[in-house]
């Protein structure tokens, strides 16, 4: 879709006049490079999420206040993007 610009305008109007028979054939034609996107994005921050964790942890607590509050908010967002995962991984 990223690269034909005509299934990209039949995509725009189907989305812009409501069309939701066409939205869903686009949507069902292109599910799995969508899949394969989010897949690929939620795996990536996870390792990035990962890193600065790491970094955060050579951190003096006493020099930075904020580290504890930090790691606790990444591994939240951690644990977040894990069900999303799971939900991904499910789908195919």
């Amino acid at each position: 879709l990223a690269q034909d610009p005509s299934l990209q305008q039949g995509f725009y109007e189907a989305c812009m006049s409501g069309d939701a028979d066409t939205k869903t054939s686009y949507h069902q034609q292109y599910f799995p490079y969508s899949l394969e996107a989010l897949k690929a994005h939620v795996n990536g921050f996870l390792k990035e999420v990962d890193q600065l964790s790491a970094k955060a942890r050579t951190k003096d607590a006493r020099t930075h206040p904020r580290v504890p509050v930090i790691l606790k908010h990444n591994e939240f967002v951690k644990n977040t993007f894990l069900k999303v995962k799971a939900n991904l991984d499910a789908m195919g």
